[in-house]
C-alpha cells in the first residue's frame, strides 16, 4: 500500500490495485562495484546514494516510458526482489545492479509487499502469491511494444514469485508473452525442488534457457528448507546427477556461483556481484559458435576469469 506523504513509497500492506512511481537515483563517484553506498544524515551525493526525483505517476506515464520515440520496446530490467526486503531497500539495490551492469537497460522494479522482517517468513510467501496478478500484468506491459526485450531478474522468494507467475501465464493462454523474454534468471531462488519441476512442467522449455544461480552453502535457504520443509532450488549442487538430468531435461542453466565472495553472512546475496562481470560470460553463453556454453546445462563461474566452466557432458 502507499505511504502518505509527498514522497512515493510504499509499506507492507497489501492492495489490489498496480501503482507506480518513477525514481532518479544518484549514483556516488567513488561507488564500489557490489555495494549500495547507503545515505547518512543528511545524505551527499558525492558519497551516497541519493534520491534525486521521486514521482507518482500513472499506469500511461509508465508505458511511455518503456518504449522510444517510434514507440517500439525499449531493452528493460525487470528486478523482483525477495524476503526480508523493504521497499526503499528494493529501488537501491536496483539502482545499485543498473549502475554495476552499465548495460543501458530501463531498470523496472516489481516490489511486492514484503515484511521486511526475518520473523515473517509465511507472511512474505503468502504476500507474494498474492502478487502474481500484478506481476503478470507488469509483465505484460513491457511485453506489448514491437521489439521489446525483457530480462527478467528475480532473488530468493521473488524467484517463487516468479516461477509461480509464469505457470500462472501459461495456463491463462499467454504463452506468446513467455516467449518475448531475452531472459530469465533466478538468484539463489527460493523455491522447494518439487515444486520447481511441477512449474517447469506446465511452463516448458523457453526460447532462451532459464537461468538458476546457485550456491551449496547458501544460509538463508538452509533456514527456508527448515522452514517449509523440501530442498531448495538456490541450494543445487551441479554435481549432482540429478541436477545435470534435470537442467538438459527442462532446458534450464544452472550456475554454482559459490566462488563469488560476499559480505553478507547469510551468502545469499551472492548474485549481486555477479552483475559487474554478466558481460564478459554473456558473449561466452551467446556466441553461436560456442555450442558447449550456449545451451541448458551444468555450470561452475569460474572467478578467476569471470567464464563459466561447464561440468556436464
Amino acid at each position: 500500500m502507499p505511504d502518505t506523504g509527498s514522497t512515493p513509497s510504499f509499506n507492507s500492506g497489501q492492495s489490489q490495485t498496480l501503482r507506480f512511481a518513477r525514481y532518479v537515483i544518484s549514483v556516488p563517484p567513488g561507488h564500489q562495484a557490489d555495494a549500495i553506498e547507503w545515505p547518512g544524515d543528511p545524505p551527499d551525493a558525492a558519497t551516497d546514494f541519493v534520491t534525486v526525483e521521486s514521482a507518482r505517476i500513472s499506469e500511461a506515464e509508465f508505458r511511455s516510458g518503456v518504449v522510444d520515440v517510434k514507440g517500439n520496446g525499449r531493452s528493460v530490467r525487470l528486478f523482483v526482489h525477495g524476503y526480508n526486503n523493504n521497499y526503499q531497500e528494493s529501488v537501491y539495490r536496483l539502482a545499485q545492479i543498473a549502475e554495476d551492469a552499465s548495460d543501458n537497460r530501463v531498470a523496472v522494479l516489481f516490489a511486492w509487499p514484503s515484511k521486511a522482517s526475518a520473523l515473517s517468513y509465511g507472511a512474505d510467501k503468502s504476500a507474494a502469491l498474492a502478487s502474481t496478478d500484478g506481476l503478470a500484468k507488469t509483465i505484460r506491459i513491457l511485453t506489448e511494444p514491437p521489439d521489446a526485450q525483457i530480462a527478467v531478474l528475480a532473488h530468493s522468494m521473488g524467484g517463487w514469485l516468479t516461477i509461480e507467475t509464469l505457470a500462472k501465464m501459461n495456463r491463462d493462454r499467454r504463452r506468446a508473452v513467455l516467449e518475448r523474454f531475452s531472459n530469465v534468471a533466478l538468484a539463489a531462488p527460493d523455491i522447494d525442488v518439487v515444486e520447481m519441476v511441477r512449474q517447469l512442467d506446465i511452463i516448458g522449455r523457453l526460447p532462451r534457457p532459464l537461468t538458476l544461480l546457485v550456491s551449496r552453502d547458501d544460509r538463508a535457504l538452509a533456514l527456508s528448507g527448515i522452514i517449509s520443509g523440501g530442498r531448495r532450488v538456490g541450494a543445487d549442487d551441479v554435481h549432482d546427477p540429478w541436477v545435470q538430468a534435470a537442467a538438459k531435461r527442462y532446458g534450464v542453466r544452472v550456475i554454482d556461483i559459490s566462488g563469488l565472495r560476499t559480505a553478507d553472512s547469510f551468502r545469499h546475496g551472492r548474485f549481486t556481484a555477479m552483475v559487474a562481470l554478466y558481460s564478459k560470460f554473456q558473449r561466452q553463453i551467446e556466441n553461436p559458435l560456442a555450442k558447449r556454453y550456449a545451451g541448458p546445462g551444468v555450470f561452475v563461474f569460474n572467478t578467476a576469469t569471470s567464464t563459466l566452466d561447464r561440468i556436464d557432458r
